[in-house]
């Protein structure tokens, strides 16, 4: 009976400390943010890494990209006392756009045109829809650890291109 209490405590404290580790390089991935550079000129990709007692050599990646890999794999430090790690940083695009759409009725012409409109049978009124773009947030960056092999996502956001666009739809 002690030796099993013994045990589960064991495991408790384990997956505790396990948990805070995790918890902990999620904190220091959560940091990280797309450079926004590589952002604007719409640059994704992997970078790879090595680290090696704190030691970290680029192995591949985009130049633009690389830097910020580089700072965030030194301040992640030993993970889960492994010494020697393989750490690649997935740089890629998430669409973050929203298209608002409105549809308004606006009066044509002034009120003379209107009145002739009218008298002709004309409709005095068209329908204009409005298309909207709203630029959202990337997502948080995510770590995924399994031994000596570390990969992170980092997460860019898309922009608009058009932010405002207006077509005339002819309704009779």
């Amino acid at each position: 009976m002690q030796l099993r209490k013994a045990c589960t405590i064991g495991c408790l404290l384990v997956c505790a400390v396990l948990a805070q580790t995790d918890d902990g390089l999620r904190a220091k991935v959560a940091t990280v943010h797309y450079p926004p550079l590589a952002e604007m000129a719409r640059i994704q990709g992997d970078v790879r890494l090595e680290a090696n007692s704190g030691v970290v050599t680029l192995v591949s990646g985009h130049p633009l990209l690389a830097p910020l890999a580089i700072d965030n794999a030194k301040a992640l430090g030993p993970i889960q006392g492994q010494t020697k790690l393989d750490i690649t940083y997935h740089f890629l695009f998430v669409d973050t756009t929203t298209s608002v759409s409105a549809w308004t009725t606006v009066k044509r012409g002034n009120a003379l045109e209107r009145a002739i409109l009218r008298v002709l049978g004309f409709k005095t009124e068209k329908v204009v829809h409005n298309c909207r773009c709203a630029e959202g947030l990337a997502p948080a960056s995510d770590i995924k650890a399994a031994g000596a092999v570390i990969e992170i996502w980092v997460y860019g956001r898309t922009f608009c291109l058009q932010t405002d666009t207006a077509t005339l739809v002819a309704r009779r």
